[in-house]
């Protein structure tokens, strides 16, 4: 399918789903507020531009994330098909030339020597170093070091009539022929941006689990020793446990390990898409 095609699908495909949260009477914000995706994304979504959205992969979670919140999952495929090939969209090529423009070759570049740069710098070394030179024959340094006497013409030194405030002048300080220091900040990186909020649950043991994510169930059996599931949370969970003990709990990348590691009866916890739980009354 041309970008093109794909590009109004997309659009229309926001503006279906634009469409449907206006017939559940909740606004943008109410959708930002259950699933605590930037408000940006989500206007992108429903207007078709993915301009600015992060990795692919996190634009399919908030997309998925989106579609579970409205019970609009039948537009899941459409969506999910149209960005994986926006995503993997070949560059156009320039075309090629096949009869030429009647010109002889040109002569291949030759790889860029480094010569005239060195010759630059040797050249500005050379003329510090003569300059340096010239500055220290001259007036000389004020280095710690006493400089040598002239020779004495009747028992006193030759030059004695200059003043001290004269002599004072000729010091050269060394740090003036340096260049300052340059104060350069680093460049601060953006933070990326958050995950959506995700429920993942290891048995150790097995376990038998019933998992309800707002009003859905979505999980109803045994989960055998070593198995994995994961949900996205756009909504508060619901799970009751037949054997707390036996199941390992990660939510939001966070490992809580087993609800009650002492439970010998079935128990109920309660997950938030911001990070908290409890037990269940």
């Amino acid at each position: 399918m041309p970008v093109s095609d794909r590009e109004e699908l997309l659009r229309e495909l926001g503006r279906e789903l634009a469409a449907r949260r206006e017939a559940a009477h909740l606004s943008i914000e109410d959708i930002y507020d259950r699933t605590r995706i930037r408000l940006d994304f989500l206007k992108g979504i429903e207007a078709g531009d993915y301009k600015g959205f992060p990795d692919i992969v996190y634009t399919k979670g908030f997309v998925r994330t989106y579609l579970r919140l409205l019970k609009a999952e039948d537009l899941q495929e459409n969506f999910l098909s149209c960005l994986e090939a926006t995503n993997s969209a070949p560059v156009p090529e320039e075309p090629t030339n096949l009869l030429g423009n009647g010109t002889s070759p040109t002569k291949g570049f030759k790889p860029v020597s480094h010569f005239w740069l060195f010759l630059v710098l040797f050249v500005a070394l050379v003329g510090t170093g003569a300059y340096v030179w010239h500055v220290w024959s001259t007036n000389g340094f004020s280095f710690a070091f006493s400089r040598p006497q002239p020779p004495t013409l009747g028992g006193e030194p030759a030059g004695a009539e200059l003043s001290k405030d004269e002599s004072a002048s000729e010091d050269v300080s060394l740090a003036s022929l340096l260049p300052g220091s340059l104060d350069v900040e680093p460049d601060s990186e953006p933070e990326p941006d958050p995950l959506p909020p995700y429920l993942a649950i290891r048995a150790q043991d097995d376990v038998w689990m019933k998992v309800t994510i707002g009003d859905k169930v979505v999980f109803s059996k045994t989960l055998k020793a070593g198995g994995n599931v994961s949900w996205d949370l756009p909504a508060q969970a619901r799970i009751t446990y037949g054997r707390p003990r036996a199941a390992l709990v990660t939510l939001n990348g966070k490992e809580l390990g087993a609800p009650n590691p002492q439970a010998k009866k079935t128990e109920t916890y309660l997950y938030f898409p911001d990070g908290t739980y409890k037990k269940a009354n």
